[in-house]
């Protein structure tokens, strides 16, 4: 149950949420008395914090694209070893995203975050070396003659996705920490620095899906692809030792994470105590199976107490949006080098959709003060499923053979309409980011419960995978597009349920309560 005023512009506060799943906003003031302006962010602490952001996510968006161009520059008759990597990568992710967010809840974060980044570089590593020696291997070799199941491809191929699900698992424990722990602590009880800090990191993730296919798809253009892997590996090496040093000075400059840890490691203490430890008495062997069901154990109550949350159906929404091909990851790319578009061209075009992310982020504020937080993520998501509706009809009328090029037009929907989907994603994105933080600002295992969401986008994620392998033709693509729309769509009707849910309705009556952005502000 929601206490809301429907009268208002929805805007989800702080939450505490009581056992009895009533649902308490802090945020809003009491009658007669003034907001209190909120202390202005420390700018200088906020670009180290910023840039460190940028140096991670510029290895995470290299690889996730260098990896996949890789594999099918090595294997470009078959989208199969693209759709296991992508699978294997995510399975990792749905069954240790948990265990990731307990880490930051259970260990100190600028530890936990540290450990991160030598295990993401280093597994970024290992990609490489393993995509170069497959890279001097099969490159005598003509397309067709091209087998990635002898037993040096096999190997190879083994430590690249080995490689990639340290490396997803990695992304997923800084994004914890940094993206939702750390930000919310630095905002404090402000909504606004919230919103701020959430669009910021937002932009430079985009920023960097914009540049880094840039720089790679040059590198291979204007070198080799066997250079591209030696300079991004020798790349990687050198971020290692800036970011374990810049790290901590981002943290020591935000006296509110500090905070925050001294006070998760002071409740540690008091649970300690209230629980004291056993496992010295016990066998090895009792012990390391008692830990083991303290584990699942932990789990299953995590995931109880987060789908009793409102906000669980918001998580759903998102989620279902990963259940998805259309998109420029690596299975949709895959599609695309199928029908003869070339590396610069196809690095043009996920810009052109990141430059659209941008505008996203841009838009959400503004969706946000007119609209409030809920309404502005329904606006934004059902604008997704509109803009991929014509992306699904070229792929059914018109479509090329494979090895050919679409027509002018079919091109112009298809590229157009991902592009626009674009604007409504990442607005939604944004929302549901803050909704998540605000809901669970307060809970002492925040971290733990915020974790399973990427579990949720993980499994859809997985469910792509399984498609794309049982499609794995580029000529079934269409039907894995179709499998994708339907998952946008209910997506989107889960959204719906979750606006019912805070809202009381969904619609209003009166037109200009419909169309609140046409409306004159009143004071």
């Amino acid at each position: 149950m929601s206490v809301r005023t429907h009268e208002q512009p929805d805007t989800i506060g702080i939450v505490d949420v009581p056992q009895d799943g009533l649902v308490i906003e802090r945020e809003s003031t009491a009658q007669g008395t003034a907001p209190t302006e909120p202390v202005p962010l420390d700018r200088m602490a906020l670009a180290t914090l910023l840039i460190q952001h940028f140096s991670n996510s510029w290895g995470s968006r290299t690889a996730e694209f260098a990896v996949y161009l890789l594999l099918v520059t090595m294997f470009p008759d078959t989208l199969l070893p693209a759709s296991i990597y992508g699978f294997a990568t995510t399975g990792v992710a749905v069954i240790l995203s948990g265990w990731a967010g307990r880490l930051v809840d259970e260990h100190h974060s600028l530890g936990v975050v540290r450990a991160s980044i030598v295990a993401i570089k280093f597994a970024a590593c290992m990609m490489y070396a393993g995509s170069l020696v497959l890279l001097y291997r099969l490159g005598a070799m003509s397309n067709a003659t091209r087998p990635w199941t002898t037993p040096l491809a096999s190997g190879m191929f083994t430590l690249i996705v080995v490689g990639g699900c340290v490396h997803n698992l990695a992304g997923v424990t800084i994004s914890v920490a940094v993206e939702r722990d750390w930000v919310t602590s630095i905002a404090g009880a402000s909504s606004t620095h919230l919103t701020t800090l959430n669009t910021y990191m937002r932009r430079i993730d985009l920023l960097c899906k914009l540049l880094a296919p840039l720089f790679v798809s040059l590198l291979t253009t204007a070198a080799s692809y066997r250079f591209a892997t030696i300079f991004l590996c020798a790349v990687e090496v050198a971020c290692l030792l800036f970011e374990l040093i810049w790290i901590e000075i981002s943290y020591r400059r935000f006296p509110a994470l500090q905070e925050a840890q001294t006070s998760r490691e002071a409740t540690g203490r008091v649970r300690s105590r209230e629980d004291p430890d056993e496992t010295q008495s016990r066998p090895s062997y009792v012990t390391i199976w008692h830990k083991l069901q303290e584990k699942l154990s932990s789990m299953v109550v995590d995931w109880r107490e987060f789908s009793r949350y409102p906000v669980f159906l918001s998580s759903l929404a998102i989620s279902c949006l990963y259940l998805t091909v259309l998109s420029f990851d690596g299975t949709m790319l895959s599609y695309l080098k199928a029908h003869a578009y070339s590396d610069p061209f196809l690095a043009g075009m996920r810009g052109l959709n990141v430059v659209a992310g941008l505008a996203g982020t841009l838009a959400m504020p503004m969706l946000e003060r007119k609209l409030g937080l809920v309404r502005a993520g329904n606006w934004s998501i059902w604008s997704e499923v509109l803009c991929l509706l014509p992306v699904l009809i070229t792929l059914y009328v018109g479509a090329p053979p494979d090895g050919s090029r679409d027509a002018a037009w079919n091109a112009t929907l298809l590229f157009g309409g991902m592009m626009l989907s674009r604007i409504g994603l990442w607005a939604f994105d944004l929302c549901q980011l803050k909704e998540l933080q605000l809901a669970l600002a307060t809970h002492p295992r925040r971290n733990s419960l915020m974790a399973l969401q990427f579990s949720l986008q993980n499994i859809a994620d997985m469910l792509k995978y399984i498609l794309t392998i049982i499609l794995s033709r580029p000529s079934q693509f269409k039907y894995a597009a179709l499998a994708s729309f339907i998952s946008v769509l209910a997506g989107a009707s889960t959204y719906l349920v979750y606006v019912k849910r805070e809202r009381g309705h969904i619609m209003h009556h009166g037109l200009g309560d419909m169309i609140p952005l046409l409306r004159r502000k009143t004071r």
